[in-house]
């Protein structure tokens, strides 16, 4: 009994120590370093092969539209040499999905063992009826494509990128262990975030993150990490 009351102590220690090492102390920066470690964090986010975006836009528009908890998300998962994008259109009841994946698919029907190489192809397969269809590409051509293209790494991190201090404007920035708070306006002509009064940017791990419109009309969150793909077996080629 002392045994696994003492395991059980160390165990949450163990909790304890990592969760401090993530949040730790908080430290007020300067406007300015929060613009030099926010571009930081996007350089070393457009270096990353393996990432999970989630580009959400909440239905605010009306007390019925939020009290149904009307949503639409993209999400585009990419894990080195496969990918996925789904477009999730959801409310409190239900939530519907259209998939589009990219990898290495294998033929409906055919047996790996059995497998010849003209029956493996790459690229991009979208569902046709109850199969699915697959194009030859590659990934960045994938990523590139119209429709996942405005949700991509690149694209979500120039919503920020190269801003100028008139352009961003930055009111707070706070460092709490690992992660870094940014308050600011986007002011910039043209700039999809100029039509949020003000937002919420974070850095973890000196990586962008986080961004996000404090009234809760929309989120973008970023881990570099996700789920593991399992790429369709393709029935149609393109």
């Amino acid at each position: 009994m002392k045994r696994i009351k003492i395991t059980a102590a160390i165990a949450v220690l163990i909790l304890a120590l990592a969760a401090f090492a993530l949040t730790g102390c908080n430290e007020e920066l300067t406007a300015e370093e929060g613009r030099e470690a926010l571009a930081d964090g996007i350089e070393g986010a457009l270096a990353s092969d393996v990432y999970y975006i989630k580009y959400r836009i909440n239905d605010i528009t009306s007390e019925e539209s939020s009290e149904e908890g009307k949503y639409v998300q993209y999400s585009l998962n990419v894990q080195g040499g496969s990918a996925k994008f789904t477009v999730a259109n959801g409310s409190l009841l239900k939530t519907t999905y259209d998939d589009t994946y990219y990898g290495k698919s294998l033929k409906e029907g055919v047996s790996s063992k059995d497998a010849k190489a003209e029956d493996y192809v790459t690229g991009k397969l979208s569902r046709k009826g109850d199969a699915w269809e697959v194009e030859e590409c590659t990934l960045e051509e994938f990523v590139s494509d119209a429709k996942v293209a405005p949700y991509n790494m690149e694209n979500v991190a120039s919503l920020l990128s190269g801003l100028t201090a008139d352009e961003l404007q930055i009111s707070a920035v706070t460092r709490t262990g690992k992660v870094t708070y940014i308050t600011a306006k986007v002011v910039k002509e043209g700039n999809t975030l100029a039509k949020y009064d003000t937002l919420e940017i974070r850095l973890i791990y000196d990586k962008l993150a986080y961004i996000g419109d404090l009234k809760e009309s929309f989120n973008i969150s970023i881990s570099y990490g996700g789920p593991n793909i399992n790429v369709p077996a393709w029935t149609y080629l393109n």
